[in-house]
């Protein structure tokens, strides 16, 4: 009996250690009890490969494939806002910038059609939509590798098309010089030695991140918990000890046969797909430069932390934060849904953002959002938003290109080069009757333009007002006079033909918006009175002005500026 009781005592023994060891592994292979701060950093920074709840699911390839494969129906648009954060009501030349950007603000456009990527066919329905009376719309097709446009407003009936075949050829007959690296056709390959093999993949784990982890300091890492419940694992480096990490990677890799070879694989497919002649290749001992310039030059010594955060065993946020920049990645999962945003940060007041959703995933009805916001300088704010809801169906059937197709590869110098001129005088004498209709000042071309160049304008005008302001006081007389005597040179009596060269000269000096305006008077002398005259009259007034007839040409000046404010051009009879 006592040795049946003593039995049973064991056997319960043994079976609440194994039970207790299978319980200690859940919790330190699953959990992280028990995990230093340094190893749950790098379990979280693992976990950004998981398949299904990684920072990159599969479930965004499988969305991307069955687009690929699969046909669909799609409805979306793209719109651009921008907004200028400084004030504009007593800058005249800001004035002019805000109006066109306003009106490239109500400029959007719209998108409808059905997509066959498996059979290479397109239909998409697009709009440019500047009003809600005035708008520009036209038809994009695809047919295998026939790529083509059709306008009712600039060719009626016709789809201008060509065709991804032969495009040097193509390209000398529309008027290109050095066509020696052109391809004959471009095709969408994915680079096959960009994979890693399963011994890649260790050679980089045991060579490149395992050293460099095992040198990381345990005091090095910490954890924040956060007032909603997550928590963050931080690394905590400086930039010098970040200087030395890249130097001990080049180092390895200059010694590194196996990853040299892998790179030199992956530039020679890179050549073939596109079509480049560079014998040039990565040898052992290749980077000794690089790594002698890297160790000998010096850095800024600032503390840089990277910060991994997870909630409920997910890692939805990735922040590296040193004194002069803020980087930031968060993600939100769901069942069905995927949200991305991209934040950068920097002590000059420029910030940015990146926004990408995925709603519906994993339906047959997906609706993509994009949104790219930043701030420049703290000057001006854009943002470029993209919808597109995408419905799969099967049924999907998309017309073939047909016979009212005008496809430019068909033909040689002489027949393309005049039709593709009067095609794009077609497109311009359209987009002008366009914008008259909504007011659009001519010199900006058209709202669109303005959607990427307004940054651009902006900041060259800041930074020239800046330099202005900064140096007023002093601006010298003579700065005044090498401005002016442009104008005066055509003071007095010239001919028909100079006094359009003079209208040309002030067009260009309005549309720029930086430089003093100048005001144009036809039949009238310059008083010293001065308004800013838009591009139209002065474009109405140089067609006015007759070649083979003699005018006179007075001038004003600015009273607090100096330079030249007014022209007056009278006729001589």
């Amino acid at each position: 009996m006592r040795k049946k009781t003593l039995l049973i005592i064991i056997i319960t023994i043994i079976v609440l250690l194994v039970l207790a060891g299978g319980v200690f592994a859940y919790l330190f292979l699953a959990t992280d009890v028990f995990k230093s701060d340094k190893e749950l950093f790098a379990k979280y920074m693992a976990s950004m490969a998981d398949e299904k709840n990684g920072f990159v699911p599969i479930s965004i390839e499988e969305y991307e494939n069955k687009k690929e494969n699969t046909a669909y129906e799609n409805n979306g648009s793209f719109s651009v806002n921008t907004q200028i954060l400084s004030d504009t009501t007593t800058d005249t030349s800001l004035q002019m910038i805000s109006g066109a950007i306003n009106l490239a603000n109500s400029t959007y456009i719209s998108f409808n059609g059905k997509v066959d990527n498996a059979n290479k066919k397109v239909e998409e329905n697009i709009q440019i939509n500047y009003s809600d009376t005035v708008n520009m719309p036209f038809t994009y097709r695809q047919d295998g590798d026939k790529y083509g446009i059709q306008a009712d407003s600039i060719l009626p009936s016709y789809i201008v098309a060509v065709e991804n075949n032969n495009l040097a050829m193509l390209l000398q007959n529309l008027g290109a010089v050095d066509v020696s690296n052109i391809p004959n056709k471009i095709e969408a390959t994915q680079l096959q030695t960009l994979k890693l093999t399963k011994e890649e993949k260790n050679h980089i784990l045991t060579n490149y991140i395992k050293p460099i982890y095992e040198n990381m300091p345990e005091e090095s890492f910490s954890k924040v918990k956060n007032s909603d419940g997550s928590i963050a694992y931080v690394y905590t480096t400086t930039t010098t000890e970040l200087k030395n990490m890249l130097v001990q990677i080049l180092e390895t890799f200059n010694n590194d046969t196996v990853m040299i070879n892998k790179v030199n694989s992956i530039w020679q497919e890179i050549q073939e797909v596109s079509n480049i002649n560079d014998n040039s290749k990565l040898e052992v001992g290749s980077l000794n430069s690089v790594i002698s310039n890297l160790k000998e030059q010096s850095v800024d010594e600032k503390q840089v932390q990277i910060s991994l955060t997870q909630k409920d065993n997910d890692l939805n946020k990735i922040s590296i934060t040193s004194e002069d920049i803020n980087i930031e990645i968060l993600k939100e999962q769901t069942e069905s849904n995927i949200n991305y945003e991209f934040k950068v940060n920097d002590e000059q007041g420029n910030n940015g953002s990146i926004k990408i959703g995925y709603e519906g995933i994993n339906t047959n009805s997906v609706t993509e959002k994009y949104d790219i916001n930043f701030v420049a300088s703290e000057m001006i704010n854009v943002k470029y938003t993209l919808k597109n809801k995408v419905t799969f169906n099967n049924q999907i059937s998309i017309d073939s290109m047909g016979t009212n197709t005008i496809l430019l590869n068909n033909y040689n110098k002489e027949q393309l080069q005049p039709f593709v001129m009067q095609l794009g005088n077609k497109i311009a004498e359209v987009n002008s009757n366009q914008m008259d209709q909504i007011g659009y000042q001519k010199e900006f071309i058209n709202p669109m333009a303005m959607w990427f160049t307004a940054p651009t304008m902006l900041g060259l005008y800041n930074n020239i007002s800046s330099t202005i302001n900064d140096n007023n006081d002093s601006l010298k007389e003579e700065e005044i006079k090498v401005n002016n005597e442009q104008y005066e040179a055509f003071k007095g009596v010239i001919s028909g033909s100079q006094a359009k060269a003079l209208c040309d000269k002030v067009k260009i000096n309005n549309m720029s918006g930086i430089s003093q305006q100048i005001n144009v008077k036809f039949g009238e002398q310059a008083s010293s009175t001065a308004f800013i005259m838009n591009t139209n009259d002065i474009e109405t007034i140089k067609n006015n002005i007759q070649p083979a007839k003699t005018y006179n040409i007075t001038l004003s000046y600015d009273i607090s500026t100096g330079y030249v404010c007014e022209i007056g051009i009278t006729e001589i009879n």
